[in-house]
């Protein structure tokens, strides 16, 4: 009995080819991803654990390929735990900056639109903030570590008195 092959490639051939391009692409891969995570990389100290201030407190995490970050943030009400904000820093390979979008509910804004970038290890956005109805206001803010276990974060109007709000964020033990 003989097999006739029209064409056809070997299975060791195809099987060869495959591996070729899984290598081809996580290659790609590594390559790509190496400028997000540089570019992310100044947010590894406020990575883990809790920030507290008061009856509040921040958590931060990495995402894939440390190429994101995501921020909770919670109230404690009556000895109950309830999430305030939630969302993401990430790189924009497009625009190769840090951009973010945050939801919050129970403020006076419902969306917050970050563009950040690091200058000397403190992080610094200009933010839009939209309430409900879509109107928009205009932020600085500034994270900045000031000891291992704690941040200074300050948020300043843009507009129109640029009335600047401070706190300092421990890490829970």
């Amino acid at each position: 009995m003989t097999i006739k092959r029209r064409g056809t490639t070997s299975a060791l051939k195809r099987l060869a080819y495959a591996q070729l391009l899984a290598i081809g692409l996580s290659l790609t891969h590594a390559i790509h991803a190496a400028p997000a995570s540089s570019a992310m990389s100044g947010f590894e100290p406020l990575i883990g654990g809790q920030w507290a201030l008061g009856s509040t407190y921040q958590t931060y995490t990495w995402g894939p390929d440390r190429q994101s970050v995501f921020g909770e943030s919670f109230v404690i009400q009556n000895g109950e735990k309830a999430l305030g904000a939630k969302g993401l820093w990430y790189f924009d390979p497009a625009s190769k900056t840090i951009k973010g979008v945050f939801v919050a509910t129970n403020m006076p804004f419902t969306v917050l639109h970050y563009r950040s970038h690091f200058e000397a290890g403190t992080l610094i956005s200009q933010v839009t903030s939209l309430n409900n109805l879509g109107t928009e206001n205009h932020y600085q803010e500034t994270i900045r570590v000031t000891q291992p276990d704690a941040y200074l974060w300050e948020l300043t109007e843009a507009e129109p008195a640029g009335n600047t709000m401070k706190a300092e964020f421990h890490r829970a033990p």
